[in-house]
């Protein structure tokens, strides 16, 4: 007899976004002290308002499934595996402070590659003003790297989520699809044996090394005019699936004004691929998409370009009903929603 133990499907037959459903349900959702559970870029705990408020959110690499060694330098895969935490701080409107480091090392496994990987952790750890205060070490038979990464609102609460309302405008952060197409040159290249050209290092840098967008996002939280955020780490169409759910809106996004670096159009052609498609389902972007009130458009963008020395894209508009339509370049329109990265 076959089947699986305990009975019932393979967890393999569970999208994410069930399984967390299935977590979320399952769990308590109320404490003293706990602000906000399980359906945030980070759970939320401390006072109601103002200070002593605390943002934790934890990630778990495994090698093989989030990186390949192969083509991973272990220096940058220490910066990615801490940035992609920072970046849950990042969308919540918050500032990092400390970091527990869990790892599961397998007996192949050099030292000189752990220094390397620790050196490269350390080192964005120190750029962001935040410090490793414990975590945990055992053996496997798979390398597996988990983050834990706890924070604070940068203003006077945490932004999240459920905020979005009809009429909002949805902005996003920077280029979308570079870390994507960048991912699909690695694979390429490794398949087939041959190197990467250099013509691709901004594509390649953009999955290797990504930039948390910290201080964006603090400046965004502290303005008052964005009314809910999250970050890009499986791709526009899921993540504003997020913000659409957690809101109880719906959302249309204009593909001719998604922004994205000038060598993607060449590199969707080299690839085989939709150009949209990298921007839309594509992940580990970590850029951020947030909804902004109806006419602070140019304020909150002259902020940004004043303070920051930096654009950001209008790319959509929140509306009644649910889910993700892109309109495409030809006025058509599609159903997006959760059609991004898949655990």
């Amino acid at each position: 007899m076959s089947g699986n133990a305990g009975g019932g499907f393979g967890v393999s037959t569970i999208a994410e976004r069930e399984l967390i459903h299935f977590i979320r349900e399952a769990s308590v959702s109320t404490a003293p002290d706990l602000i906000k559970s399980i359906g945030d870029d980070c759970a939320v705990f401390g006072k109601a308002t103002g200070a002593g408020q605390w943002l934790i959110s934890t990630d778990t690499l495994v090698d093989g499934v989030h990186f390949d060694r192969s083509w991973h330098a272990p220096e940058l895969l220490g910066r990615k595996s801490v940035a992609v935490n920072l970046s849950d701080i990042a969308a919540m409107g918050g500032r990092p402070r400390f970091v527990l480091l869990s790892l599961c090392l397998p007996p192949s496994l050099s030292t000189t590659w752990l220094h390397s990987w620790l050196a490269g952790a350390t080192a964005i750890l120190a750029e962001y003003d935040c410090v490793v205060i414990g975590g945990d070490t055992v053996r496997g038979s798979e390398l597996v790297i988990s983050v834990t990464v706890l924070g604070e609102p940068a203003g006077k609460q945490a932004l999240y989520r459920c905020g979005a309302k009809p009429g909002d405008v949805v902005f996003v952060s920077g280029p979308l699809g570079s870390a994507a197409a960048g991912l699909a040159l690695l694979q390429r290249s490794k398949g087939e044996g041959v190197a990467v050209g250099s013509l691709w290092q901004e594509l390649l840098a953009a999955h290797l090394n990504p930039v948390p967008q910290i201080e964006l996002g603090q400046a965004l939280a502290m303005s008052g005019w964005v009314t809910a955020m999250q970050d890009i780490s499986d791709g526009l169409a899921t993540d504003l699936a997020h913000i659409c759910q957690e809101s109880g809106v719906g959302s249309r996004v204009y593909a001719e004004k998604l922004p994205c670096l000038p060598i993607l159009d060449r590199a969707a052609l080299f690839l085989g691929q939709e150009k949209k498609d990298l921007q839309l389902k594509g992940g580990d972007d970590y850029q951020l998409v947030f909804t902004v009130r109806a006419g602070q458009e140019i304020a909150l963008q002259t902020l940004v370009m004043t303070t920051l020395h930096r654009q950001i894209y209008q790319v959509g508009v929140i509306t009644e009903g649910c889910g993700v339509i892109v309109q495409k370049n030809d006025g058509s329109l599609q159903d997006m929603s959760f059609q991004g990265y898949e655990h």
